[in-house]
């Protein structure tokens, strides 16, 4: 399959591995306890996460007027520079608030970060070994002379999105959480 091809095959695919990925692995990973230790069931089991992505598109009618619209991936073709918001929607399905509860986002391989919503967010440029806010973070790059380079971490470095809730999610309490990428 050439390059180009299977560019267009990933990208096609990058809304039902993150729409599926998320919603499973992650919530299952969102906050993992040892089965050994558990005396009770967890209530951060009761949080329930569903990720869903839109495809930002820029249209001009026939009149001349610049309008963005949100398109579902699945009424469109996503090709390679299309911008994404990734939407993480979550809710406490329990009876009890739930606290020490964090939210891990892998950012897919064909996509390129962008930004993060809320400003309370940590990334991850060394796939999710450590966070911190991306101004803070450095990468390393080989160098000819085969000593790394480190350099300031940039938007397309990041592979993981982190959400730590240093408040309590109140029963019943739902809410939004999102950033943007391009697609590669």
């Amino acid at each position: 399959m050439s390059n180009k091809r299977t560019v267009f095959t990933e990208a096609a695919l990058v809304a039902a591995v993150l729409t599926v990925g998320i919603s499973a692995a992650e919530a299952a990973r969102a906050a993992p306890i040892a089965a050994s230790m558990q005396s009770a069931p967890d209530p951060r089991a009761n949080i329930k996460i569903e990720s869903r992505m839109q495809v930002e598109r820029t249209e001009t009618d026939a009149s001349g007027t610049t309008m963005t619209k949100l398109y579902a991936p699945a009424d469109v073709k996503v090709v390679p520079g299309d911008k994404l918001i990734i939407i993480n929607a979550y809710r406490n399905t329990g009876a009890t608030p739930v606290t020490g509860f964090v939210i891990n986002n892998p950012v897919h391989s064909a996509v390129s970060f962008t930004e993060v919503s809320q400003k309370w967010a940590v990334v991850s440029v060394d796939n999710g070994v450590t966070f911190g806010q991306l101004g803070n973070l450095t990468v390393s790059t080989p160098a000819a002379a085969g000593t790394p380079i480190s350099r300031p971490a940039l938007p397309s470095d990041v592979t993981h999105i982190r959400w730590v809730f240093t408040d309590a999610i109140a029963s019943g309490q739902s809410g939004e959480l999102s950033f943007r990428g391009t697609v590669k």
